[in-house]
């Protein structure tokens, strides 16, 4: 099968960690049971069209913290940024639709790997983010908006 037969229109070209920061309280026991809760923020920096392909840049902002029952131990602030391009096939709403739907869930995934790791090396129990359901999280922040 030839790859440009399967390539999906939609690709991400660039990706970077803006800003990232680990604060510990206090340090974790083993065999503690971990609870994880945490906002989440979405913004398109831009689109632009460069000859017939859009080309878009959205930052994924993840704010999470973890505790051990009432008590907050640890909180992970990361911040990426993403390029998107798609091939010429969608208009600019679709594009701006995939950017939310596509980009910010690819963003979601990075930033998932990032912080797993990244606590696991701070000596605290690697953080595992809870996926998001991004057609729901785009739902509820459109209602909140019209209220």
């Amino acid at each position: 099968m030839k790859q440009n037969t399967i390539q999906a229109s939609f690709q991400l070209q660039d990706s970077f960690v803006k800003d990232f920061n680990i604060h510990v309280n206090e340090k974790f026991e083993k065999q503690q049971e971990m609870k994880i809760s945490g906002q989440l923020g979405f913004r398109i920096i831009n689109i632009k069209k460069d000859k017939e392909k859009y080309i878009g840049e959205i930052e994924l902002i993840n704010d999470i913290k973890a505790g051990v029952k009432e008590t907050e131990k640890a909180s992970v602030h990361i911040s990426m940024i993403g390029l998107f391009v798609e091939s010429g096939k969608t208009n600019k709403e679709q594009f701006e639709r995939m950017l939310k739907i596509n980009g910010a869930t690819t963003l979601s995934h990075l930033i998932r790997s990032y912080v797993y790791t990244a606590t696991g090396l701070a000596n605290i129990p690697p953080i595992i983010t809870p996926m998001v359901n991004f057609v729901e999280f785009f739902k509820e922040t459109k209602e909140e908006k019209s209220e």
